[in-house]
């Protein structure tokens, strides 16, 4: 079974995840690698306008609400997770060599206010419904809530190398400096909180925080799990497999849709699924040659072994 097809959207946010090879724990007790991390995000959510609601870093995964404006998730992606490989080949001296991620990466749309905010929570919460501390106060990574909620705007310098080795190949004397500028890891305030003050946002979002915090351990007591804590936490070495983890493949159930409401999922699942046969039908007729076939909005045409008919001739 093949992968679903890709739709970008403008007007819909994503829910993202990318995962390590056999869940490999490559993404602990590693601050320099967390910081090239972070800086990656925001480079790239630079480059593309994209809007971050959140960004967990954990373990062996890396979840992201964010919004899509200008309908380039793909690129986003794709260069994100290209750096990201790479930093943990240069930060992480055990990492093995070879492929990094497991597969790419998986998106659901969020499509309305409250499904965003439900998966900001799901975020910044994982370390607690993961189980590995009580609190998030007390995971010994990153934690954007505290970034996202204060409005706080981390500071990174990027090199453009690119033009750099360009220019210092007619001007040997060429300072680095000239090629460095600041870019900023910024959240975007949740949807439907516009006219709060940066105060009055933060004091709501710290109250749901406790409020689903004190759930998920209650639920979690009640089962009879606990919690891992900090100092176990800092004795995990790099690569590690984990005690248990989400696993699947292409075959695996994925929902297309995130949505709290089941009327509204209902809803937004009728559109999905009218774009992608839409794309179904358009795809099948691009492969038997009809190569300027119109493909819906969000969608591109799949890879074509089959030349034009005029190439054809030519070569012939």
């Amino acid at each position: 079974m093949s992968y679903h097809p890709r739709i970008e959207s403008k007007q819909l946010a994503s829910f993202l995840t990318t995962r390590s090879r056999n869940s490999e724990l490559w993404f602990v007790n590693n601050a320099q690698l967390e910081l090239a991390i972070l800086g990656y995000a925001a480079k790239y959510a630079e480059r593309y306008g994209v809007k971050l609601y959140a960004l967990a870093i954990e373990g062996n995964h890396i979840h992201s609400p964010a919004l899509f404006p200008e309908a380039n998730r793909a690129d986003f992606m794709r260069d994100f997770n290209s750096s990201v490989a790479r930093a943990v080949s240069r930060f992480s001296p055990e990492f093995p060599g070879g492929t990094f991620w497991a597969r790419r990466y998986s998106q659901e749309f969020l499509p309305e206010n409250e499904d965003i905010e439900e998966y900001f929570f799901y975020t910044v919460l994982q370390p607690v419904q993961d189980g590995l501390v009580e609190k998030i106060s007390d995971y010994p990574g990153y934690n954007c809530f505290h970034d996202a909620v204060h409005g706080i705007k981390r500071k990174f310098k990027v090199t453009n190398w690119a033009k750099y080795n360009s220019a210092k190949r007619f001007n040997p004397s060429v300072s680095i400096k000239d090629f460095i500028h600041v870019i900023h890891l910024e959240y975007e305030r949740l949807p439907g909180y516009e006219e709060l003050s940066q105060k009055e946002y933060s004091v709501l979002m710290h109250e749901k925080l406790e409020k689903r915090r004190v759930e998920i351990v209650r639920k979690r007591k009640l089962n009879g799990l606990g919690f891992a804590g900090k100092e176990a936490l800092l004795k995990i070495p790099a690569g590690a497999l984990p005690v248990r983890s989400k696993k699947g493949d292409s075959t695996s159930h994925r929902p297309r849709v995130l949505c709290v409401c089941q009327k509204k999922r209902a809803k937004w699942y009728e559109w999905y699924f009218q774009k992608y046969f839409l794309y179904k039908e358009a795809s099948r007729k691009h492969r038997d040659g009809e190569l300027h076939v119109s493909f819906p909005p969000g969608t591109y045409p799949p890879p074509s072994h089959r030349l034009p008919p005029e190439t054809i001739h030519l070569i012939a």
